[in-house]
């Protein structure tokens, strides 16, 4: 493949092959912030579960300790 044939190449395949963008980039970073608030989330969840259950079985023991 010669010069000529290169370039009516790369004429023909511009709308298929775009060149890299930095909207890559942007999108990557966009990601990486949503992975790390989705984590986040997940921790202050499980914290607010286990204070929860803690405070359940409080619960339950003074009814015992009531009953009893």
């Amino acid at each position: 493949m010669n010069q000529r044939d290169q370039e009516l190449l790369d004429k023909q395949l511009w709308g298929v092959s775009p060149s890299p963008s930095i909207t890559g980039g942007i999108a990557g970073l966009v990601s990486f912030i949503l992975i790390v608030v989705f984590l986040t989330g997940l921790a202050i969840g499980s914290g607010v579960l286990k204070h929860d259950k803690q405070m359940q079985f409080v619960s339950h023991d003074m009814q015992a300790a009531i009953r009893f």
